[in-house]
C-alpha cells in the first residue's frame, strides 16, 4: 500500500500541464526536474538552492530529492 501511495505521489508530480500552475511538471519527460522546470513553480529558487537540493549533483532534481527538500524545509510543500 505504501508503494502505491508513493507511486501515486510521483505520478502527481509528473502530471500533465493541464493541472494548476503550481504543479511541477516534467516538461521533457525524462523523469527528473531541471532548473528551468523548477523555476516554473519556484520562481525564487536560486542556483545555490538548486545545487543543495540536487544531492547527487546530476544537474537534475529527482522525485526523491524533491520530496527530501520539501520534508527538510528547503522548498515549500506543493499544493
Amino acid at each position: 500500500m505504501k508503494s502505491v501511495a508513493l507511486t501515486l505521489g510521483a505520478l502527481t508530480l509528473l502530471a500533465a500541464p493541464t493541472f494548476a500552475q503550481s504543479t511541477l511538471v516534467d516538461t521533457d519527460g525524462n523523469g527528473t526536474f531541471s532548473m528551468e522546470e523548477m523555476l516554473a513553480v519556484y520562481p525564487d529558487l536560486t542556483e545555490e538552492a538548486f545545487a543543495a537540493i540536487d544531492a547527487d549533483a546530476s544537474g537534475e532534481i529527482t522525485v526523491e530529492e524533491l520530496a527530501s527538500a520539501q520534508t527538510n524545509g528547503l522548498l515549500p510543500m506543493m499544493e
